[in-house]
């Protein structure tokens, strides 16, 4: 197996869930570009917090707020900007949008649009986890709190990308978690928005643990992005017009 690949050779594949192995998502996952710039930081992260560390204990606090913190970054960023309706109203950010949620609700069986976007994942994990854990630890816990925040985007990355994947789940805690996300992207989009945990949605009252809990969704494909909204916010359709014939073809598989 190649372990290194770029952007383009990687995407290149036809990486579709609904189509590949349990062996197949893994094979893809350790191949990603962005999963292994992750696990480098993770590592760099890691050692500047151990070398520069003064207390182990004050490492390993900052190390678990790192963690604690993605979930509720991720619910946050998930309903108010993924699912908000502002970004695509714009040129600016219609691009951004459309490659980081509305392809893959769109096609969501296709894992070139399931992984965030590194240019917009890191740089966020480093601007909210560093200063929070230089305020906990200094250097060190500014290293301990990427560490942790990158190592639960890794876990979330690849639980999120099962979730997808063509196969039944042997463990519960899989089984459950795929079924409430399943139904976020097939049933009613505007509930469930975590991926490895709802506590955040049980919190903020968006948690629903069957669909006879909530109506069905017209928008749970399209989020609202709709032929009568492209009409005044062209830019999305534009994109979606403008893509070759062979990724038309391949993500009709994926749909």
């Amino acid at each position: 197996m190649r372990l290194f690949v770029g952007y383009k050779a990687w995407k290149e594949e036809e990486y579709l869930l609904n189509r590949m192995s349990f062996d197949d998502l893994v094979r893809a996952y350790v191949t990603y570009p962005g999963i292994q710039v992750y696990a480098a930081v993770i590592v760099a992260s890691l050692v500047i917090g151990v070398l520069t560390m003064v207390s182990p204990w004050l490492f390993l606090i900052s190390l678990g707020v790192g963690a604690l913190l993605f979930p509720v970054a991720w619910y946050l960023i998930h309903r108010f900007v993924l699912h908000g309706a502002w970004m695509y109203k714009t040129p600016y950010l219609a691009e951004l949008w459309k490659r980081v949620h509305y392809d893959h609700h769109r096609y969501p069986n296709d894992l070139s649009v399931l992984f965030g976007g590194l240019h917009t994942t890191l740089p966020t994990i480093l601007i909210v986890a560093a200063p929070i854990g230089w305020l906990i630890g200094g250097v060190s816990g500014a290293g301990g709190a990427v560490a942790g925040t990158l190592l639960m985007t890794c876990f979330t990355e690849f639980i999120h990308s099962g979730q997808h994947l063509a196969f039944e789940p042997k463990s519960k805690f899989w089984q459950v978690v795929k079924k409430r996300h399943l139904a976020h992207h097939f049933h009613n989009e505007n509930g469930n928005f975590g991926i490895a945990e709802f506590f955040w949605d049980k919190v903020f009252g968006t948690f629903y643990p069957e669909t006879e809990d909530r109506p069905r969704s017209a928008t749970a494909r399209n989020l609202g992005y709709t032929d009568e909204t492209a009409k005044k916010y062209p830019w999305v359709k534009a994109l979606t017009d403008a893509e070759p014939d062979q990724k038309r073809a391949m993500r009709s598989r994926a749909a």
